[in-house]
């Protein structure tokens, strides 16, 4: 992976990551257990409408991971030019990394407010990929990713453990305290997914980003209503079979990190 040099920062929403704060003990409940948080999400139904619904649901990992992925203002390539995320609809077409362009299903958006989550919630944490980290372009400019988000990653390393030529790696893996910052907003902040008819790469200020995946139930640690409540999140879907497999293979940089 090249890299390049860090650059200087100016955002004031944005602020270095803290350390966690220490876990809770046993007799505690933690309180984004009992929390509810608003998604919102945008989709096409059946007739190609593009409908639009705001519901409440457990500010879960496996529910805020979906949605904790591209942050407000970053760019995308759609048919008639770069566009930012927060103006993009279902039914508009976004190029892939692959060159190709596709209809977005879904659109899914949360909004993070550091008021209202512990100091060690997961989806308070960001990652920061300074311009040209990746590549020339690769981000360009800077790219702001949330607690869910996975890129595309290349190495020798990924065959020899999946068979593939690549893998969605999660971006949290790669901090390195230069070319990649962990931050923690310091004001509200949205955040946003966006679904296609299965597993993607989305180009992103020129990075592939994973596109909406739940994964498999299992994996999700969900049963009985709380299943049900995240299904909800995805009306344009019946069930975990609709969205298809993983083509792309999901692995941690540790994994690879073992192979020396």
């Amino acid at each position: 992976m090249e890299t390049s040099r860090n650059s200087i920062f100016s955002d004031s929403y944005l602020k270095p990551a803290r350390p966690p704060s220490p876990r809770p003990q046993q007799n505690e409940t933690p309180q984004n257990k009992l929390d509810k948080r608003k998604f919102d999400i945008l989709y096409l139904d059946r007739a190609g409408h593009v409908c639009e619904q705001s519901l409440m649901a457990a500010a879960h990992p496996a529910f805020e991971q979906v949605f904790s992925v591209i942050k407000q203002g970053s760019l995308v390539q759609s048919e008639h030019g770069l566009v930012s995320v927060e103006d993009v609809y279902p039914g508009d077409r976004l190029r892939m990394s692959d060159g190709n362009f596709e209809v977005v299903q879904w659109r899914g958006g949360i909004t993070i407010n550091p008021q209202d989550i512990a100091a060690n919630a997961p989806s308070a944490e960001l990652t920061r990929i300074t311009a040209d980290a990746l590549g020339y372009n690769r981000p360009s400019p800077d790219l702001v990713l949330g607690y869910g988000a996975r890129i595309l990653h290349r190495a020798a390393g990924i065959r020899r453990v999946s068979g593939s030529d690549a893998a969605f790696i999660p971006a949290s893996d790669f901090i390195d305290g230069d070319t990649m910052i962990a931050l923690r907003p310091a004001t509200n902040m949205t955040l946003f997914q966006f679904g296609f008819h299965g597993q993607r790469s989305l180009e992103v200020n020129g990075v592939p980003v994973e596109t909406l995946h739940p994964g498999s139930a299992f994996n999700l640690g969900l049963r009985g209503d709380s299943l049900r409540s995240f299904l909800a999140l995805f009306p344009h879907k019946t069930s975990f079979e609709d969205f298809g497999m993983l083509h792309v293979p999901r692995l941690r940089l540790r994994d690879l990190d073992l192979l020396g």
